[in-house]
């Protein structure tokens, strides 16, 4: 069979998948398959043969890609290995890319209007990426994703499709035909959306006839044939059966109202109005516009999420127009806010999903007191003397418009709602809920019917139970008390405890619970849990039985004895025995997990809701005692439930006057986190205070959670900082060893109370019992507990691609990933270059010393040379924890500036120098430490019997904030024992002269460094001098640096710099990469000031979602490295990074446009004599909003540019004389620098000229009298005529057409502009 390759595509690195299954049918096609998916060598074919085909596989699958694919499997020979390498480049199974294609997935929206092939052909694309990785969903799921990716303008034909679904069952093919077909039928009708009303058509009925004629006259003409219309003046008819009259009527309605738009509203028998056209129409309103029906016998809305509160069921029925129905499955409550500002509550709306318009019943106004009037086309309700809405009359009917607030009533605060109690209750089974209803304990509440709750099923799903007995109790209270330990937790509270333990009454069933930091603390609670309820009762507890832990063994036992109490203790291994103990213990962790989960507050919240949790099933009903309360057997009273609420529910708490000005709120939000145990009020966490507080004058809101809260109040706080997320908790909570009882009397009044948080999140209360004394050498380092959220300027999706190389993030991730060995030796490694150079030593920690922690940091790296992926791992220290004074001092470290970069390779350009590149492996490791640092050991790498033991650092290590200056100083000592001494223009470059013409200059950015020299043979006694000292990595002839490409043309002495890659990639990620070229970094239309900028709060909020300032950090990357012709476009639009408009983002767009076209432009050097020269120019008073004037000046050498600088003047000029001047004296002192450093390599021309296109201003530089014109210029611009007398450098006149740096001030015509660019040294490679 013959391939055609016609259709076939070509690997760019995003479309793999697609590419993937095409090229595996092509193999096979041509009989390729065989080295590629079979492991084992056909028995006919012998090795050469074999190698061959494989061979010829690996040529035929290179045709097929990219060239910037290509480079990655250039060198592969092996099919089946050339194809894994692909797949591990783009197809990766790690949950970065399987969470990648999720959101991509779940963010897939069908628009209106396009193909569907389309969006089913991208739908399944996913699916199948997904499945490749392991991921695969059902059929039915499928379908539902599917459906769930169409628009609100599909609503009808989803709830079609899913009524008509046999058995509820929507498979995907049945869907993908379905969605095909409904497009047909909507491209043939013509409509984007489903018809739900549909009307017949106006005019006559289709029985309307001559043959029908007779039998629909009316029967009562004869009756009339003497009577006269008072219309017409003819006999046989009345006014109101008037023909004449009729079509009089239909003429001014005509004239009143467009053609296409003269509907009319009929009230039919039913609830509901019918809308007619000319044909046959779909009516569909917004969420905002209601329809006000003088004939509706209610209210009527297709939107559930409109409800304020809401009662599903079956209600009925509503007839339409054309004789269908639309059924009721709801009635509820809606409050609007009108257009006149005032709150409308509709009571008894219908909630009818197939209706399309919202209706509000003028009869139902009626009855509740409202009035309702119209004419002259407008609508108006009203209420004693308040207006409540207002409407117009648009089509026949009357609108108003009003929008739903749901938040403004408390929608669950109906205490008819059975989900309501069921949360109050801390999540009460149904039976228990029905019990409390029979009783009548819960106020308007009959009978409860709950469905399934997801918060329960996350914490009380259980396996099937086994066979259980009738429960038995004792007679008298204290006659027997259960009790157990629980713990430890894996996540500590907010107090730092991990156990709880309780005790159970066997009489009445009531429970105490306490928190416990340590087991020992068992004991003193159960003494403090005895002398509370014997006190309390009178009685003396008998007996306590408990299981065989080493808590209540030794001394808990002989205290026991010591009180007469007798202890039963279960045998090993049998917990049934103590039964009622362990299963309290499981119902409690139920009701923690399922009230964390509501609430939507992290684990370490669990002591707060493990109190609330046992307060409720205190009072909730227990089948021992026959459905009777715990509470209330007791203290043999009825109890009150009214003083329940939502656990973790948001709450607005009164501020008291004392604590507030007049100007203050007189509320602030908090979180319901429990009750007041043996204190009155409430207790809630603030977490934008981070405080506790307790209060009775609260008002809740029990429909929502901390989600809710509203955190702009604090600026510091943009998250939740009160909560912990991780295991670092602190010392002292109010619940550490406090018992749990209450007695369910009603709250009295009590003033606020306010517990501060400090920044360890510790709560302290004045109270002795939770006091106790830390060691302060072991109080955990402060961390930041703020929650971290995804960028709300831009989706993080565009940035996966980018960024994302499938890392694992922790020692742990990488323990799990697919490539743990390369990990393990990566990580091995760096521990044995840290061993080889004596970082550290294993001591005991000395006391009052603090260790710093470290992290494993990973890194897939690929370099051009090596084809496989190179596996890194690093240790770093946290340099955070690190005290100024104490664990550091001094951390300056210089780095080579980019104009000496430039300059070098400009010499070495003309000069034919050689330039090598060598970089220091873990370079910041050989820096020595003067400060005395403790670390803890790696993680994976704990020595064994010495676990407790920290490393003493004697070398730097990456994270340490003195480490990047150690490193400095001992590379600057190696240097200068080597001969070389560093340049005082640029620390970071160093020299040593063996002749006048022999020489090595070395320039050093951290870690990399360039060698420039003549000889090669002395380059190479530098190199190995250097690995002596450092971990050296040759990289032989330099080819980049700081992300900029180095092109060396030896035949023609001329070296290339640009940065074409880093351009696209940042077109790439502000998606760009597709925009039309220009060819002018700014227009001269844009005339840029500070009055574009944004004043109104939505165009604030708008213009903060883009990503101004991202953008104009990545412009200005490449402007200072490779860039001059951007250098005044990149300056104008910086000024408005505070506040940017609409115009100044064009602005921003349009240089990224300029660069779309001008990528592969880059500097050039070696075109000419290495002479260094400077040019200098102004505008007048550019700058629109402050009329200050902008400086520019470019130096080049070698026939490139290495120096320049667009930057606004810093006092307004008053001429341009000024102006220039100004500017002159600003290149006179990088003049000035350059020269220097010049002469410091060993480089002297005859003369050093700056050029300016003003005589004013050069007269003016060499003129040292005073003008009356010039005599307010500052003191310090005349530095210049200094230096001009004494033949530092001159100034001399150029003419404007041929001063490069004109394009560095102003914007100029596109041949003015290409002029300076190449007389730069600016071109294409």
């Amino acid at each position: 069979m013959e391939a055609n390759t016609s259709r076939m595509v070509t690997l760019n690195g995003v479309n793999y998948a697609i590419w993937k299954g095409k090229m595996e049918d092509l193999l096979y096609v041509k009989n390729f398959y065989k080295p590629v998916f079979t492991t084992v060598k056909p028995d006919k074919m012998i090795d050469e043969e074999w190698n061959l085909l494989h061979r010829q596989v690996c040529g035929f699958i290179r045709q097929w890609v990219d060239d910037n694919v290509l480079n990655h499997i250039s060198g592969e020979t092996h099919a089946r290995t050339l194809w894994e390498h692909l797949e591990s480049l783009y197809a990766r199974k790690t949950g970065n890319n399987k969470m990648f294609l999720i959101k991509q997935m779940l963010s897939l929206k069908y628009h209106d209007g396009s193909p569907m092939t389309d969006h089913l052909n991208n739908f399944q694309g996913i699916m199948n990426q997904l499945s490749a990785m392991g991921i695969k969903f059902d059929e039915e799921i499928q379908g539902l994703l599917l459906l769930g990716s169409l628009p609100d303008s599909w609503e009808t034909f989803r709830t079609s499709l899913s009524n008509s679904a046999l058995d509820g069952v929507i498979s995907m093919d049945s869907a993908k035909s379905s969605v095909l077909n409904e497009e047909m039928r909507r491209k043939t009708q013509g409509s984007s959306s489903s018809d739900v009303l549909i009307t017949g058509p106006r005019g006559r009925n289709k029985t309307r006839g001559s043959q029908h004629r007779e039998q629909n006259r009316s029967k009562s003409k004869g009756r009339l044939k003497d009577i006269e219309c008072y219309h017409c003046g003819m006999k046989g008819h009345t006014k109101k059966f008037c023909r004449k009259l009729k079509r009089e009527n239909k003429n001014k309605e005509e004239t009143k109202e467009d053609g296409n738009e003269n509907c009319l509203a009929t009230v039919t028998t039913e609830d509901l109005v019918t809308v007619l056209d000319a044909n046959m129409i779909n009516i569909a309103c917004d969420e905002s516009s209601w329809v006000v029906d003088t004939g509706a016998a209610s209210h009527v809305t297709s939107r559930k999420d409109f409800f304020s509160s809401y009662t599903p069921g079956d209600f009925g029925t509503l007839s339409m127009g054309n004789e269908t129905v639309s059924r009721v499955v709801g009635i509820g409550t809606i409050c609007l806010e009108t257009s006149v500002g005032t709150k409308l509550v509709l009571n008894n709306v219908k909630h009818a999903p197939d209706v399309r318009l919202h209706l509000i019943s003028v009869g139902v106004l009626d009855d509740e007191g409202y009035v309702s009037t119209n004419g002259d086309g407008k609508w108006k309700l009203i209420k004693g003397s308040l207006v409540v809405a207002r409407g117009n009359k648009r089509r026949g009917l009357y609108w108003t418009t009003a929008s739903a607030c749901v938040d403004m009533v408390n929608a669950v605060e109906s205490d008819s709602s059975s989900t309501l109690w069921h949360k109050r209750l801390s999540h009460i089974s149904e039976k228990g809920l029905n019990v409390l209803a029979k009783k009548k304990l819960l106020s308007n509440f009959q009978s409860a019917k709950l469905e399934k709750c997801e918060h329960c099923l996350a914490g009380k799903q259980n396996r099937v139970s086994f066979k259980s007995y009738p429960p038995s109790r004792k007679t008298e209270l204290l006659e027997l008390v259960h009790s157990d330990l629980c713990g430890p937790m894996k996540t500590k509270t907010l107090g730092g405890a991990l156990y709880f333990v309780t005790f159970i009454d066997d009489c009445s069933r009531k429970l105490w619970v306490y928190v416990l930091k340590t087991k020992d603390q068992v004991l003193g609670v159960f003494k403090q849990f005895q002398a509370s309820v014997e006190r309390e009762t009178g009685k003396k507890v008998k007996c306590i039985r408990t299981d065989n832990g080493g808590e209540y063994c030794g001394p808990f036992d002989e205290y026991c004895k010591h009180q007469g109490i007798r202890h039963q203790k279960t045998p090993p291994k049998t917990p049934q025995l103590n039964g009622l103990a362990e299963r309290m213990n499981r119902t409690l962790m139920e009701r923690v997990r399922c009230l964390l989960s509501e609430a939507k507050l992290p684990n370490s919240f669990w002591g707060e809701a493990l109190l609330t949790a046992a307060h409720v099933i205190n009072l909730s009903p227990a089948v021992a005692l026959q459905s009777d309360v715990p509470n209330s057997v007791w203290y043999g009273k009825d109890v009150s439930y009214d003083h329940l609420r939502v656990f973790g529910c948001k709450a607005f708490v009164h501020v008291p006057k004392d604590e507030r000005s007049k100007l203050d709120a007189k509320t602030r939000q908090c979180i319901f986190i429990g009750y007041g145990l043996d204190e009155f009020g409430y207790r809630l966490y603030d977490p934008i205070e981070k405080k506790l507080v307790r209060s009775r004058d609260i008002i809740f809101m029990e429909n929502q959670t901390i989600e809710d809260i509203d955190k702009a109040e604090k600026v510091e706080s943009s998250s939740f900082d009160g909560i912990v997320h991780h295991d670092e908790v602190p010392h002292t909570s109010v619940h550490d060893v406090v018992g749990f009882d209450n007695h369910g009397d009603a709250q009295n009044h009590v003033s606020n109370q306010h517990v501060d948080v400090d920044n360890n999140n510790d709560i302290v209360i004045d109270d002795p019992v939770a006091h106790e004394v830390v060691d302060e050498s072991n109080i955990p380092l402060r961390r930041s507990t703020r929650q971290r959220f995804p960028s709300s300027r831009y989706s993080p999706n565009e940035y996966v691609l980018l960024t994302d190389g499938g890392e694992p993030e922790c020692y742990e991730e990488a323990m799990e990933d697919e490539h743990k060995n390369q990990w393990i030796e990566a990580m091995q490694d760096e521990m044995k270059s840290l061993h080889e150079n004596h970082t550290y030593e294993l001591v005991k920690l000395p006391k009052g010393m603090r260790a710093l922690k470290n992290k494993w940091v990973f890194k897939v790296k690929v370099e051009e040379h090596n084809l496989k992926p190179r596996y890194k791992a690093r240790l770093v220290v946290k340099g955070f924890g690190q005290r100024k004074g104490i664990d550091f001092d001094e951390i300056f470290s210089p780095v080579v500036k980019m104009s000496s970069i430039r300059t070098v390779l400009g010499l070495a350009a003309s000069l034919n120098l050689e330039i090598e590149q060598m970089d220091v492996k873990t370079a910041f490791l050989h820096g020595d430490l003067e400060e005395e640092i403790y670390m803890e050991q790696p993680e994976g790498f704990k020595v064994d019997g010495k676990e407790n033991f920290v490393c003493k650092l004697k070398k730097s290590l990456y994270g340490l904030k003195q480490a990047p200056r150690q490193w400095y100083k001992k590379f600057e000592y190696v240097m200068g024992e080597q001969g070389y001494k560093k340049t005082s223009s640029d620390h970071c470059v160093f020299v040593q002269k063996f002749s006048d013409k022999d020489f090595i200059i070395l320039l050093l950015y951290v870690d990399d460094m360039l060698i420039v020299g003549k000889n090669t043979s002395k380059i190479d006694e530098l190199k190995k001098e250097l690995c002596k000292s450092f971990s050296m990595k040759d990289l032989g002839h330099a080819k980049q640096i700081l992300g900029m490409r180095i092109t060396r043309l030896r035949d023609k002495r001329k070296i290339y710099l640009s940065q074409k890659k880093y351009i696209e990639r940042v077109l790439e990620r502000f998606n760009m990469k597709n925009a039309k070229p220009v060819s002018i970094p700014l227009a001269g239309h844009m005339k840029l000031s500070k009055k574009m900028c944004p004043t109104a709060r939505e165009e604030k909020e708008n213009m903060a979602k883009v990503p101004y300032s991202s953008v104009v950090g990545s412009l200005m990357y490449a402007m200072v490295c490779t860039r001059p012709d951007i250098a005044h476009a990149v300056g104008v639009v910086s000024r408005f990074l505070e506040n940017p408009g609409k115009e100044h983002w064009e602005a921003v767009k349009w240089i990224l446009r300029y660069l779309r076209g001008s990528s592969d432009e880059c500097l050039c050097f070696g075109a000419s004599n290495p002479i260094l020269k400077g040019y200098t120019d102004s505008d007048m008073a550019g700058d629109l909003d402050n009329r200050k004037s902008t400086t520019g000046y470019l130096f080049t050498f070698s026939g490139g540019a290495i120096s320049w600088q667009s930057k606004l003047q810093k006092c307004v000029a008053l001429s341009t004389t000024e102006a220039e001047y100004i500017a002159a004296t600003e290149a006179g002192k990088e003049m000035i620098w350059l020269k220097r450093f010049l002469q410091e390599l060993g480089l002297n021309q005859m003369e050093y000229i700056v050029y300016c296109d003003s005589q004013s201003a050069i007269d003016l530089s060499k003129n040292s009298m005073y003008h009356a014109r010039t005599k307010h210029i500052d003191v310090r611009y005349h530095w210049i005529r200094e230096k001009v007398e004494n033949e530092s450098f001159h100034v001399k006149k150029i003419h404007t057409s041929e001063n490069p740096a004109d394009m560095l001030t102003k914007m100029i015509p596109k041949d003015k502009f290409e002029l300076c660019k190449e007389l730069v040294g600016m071109s294409s490679l």
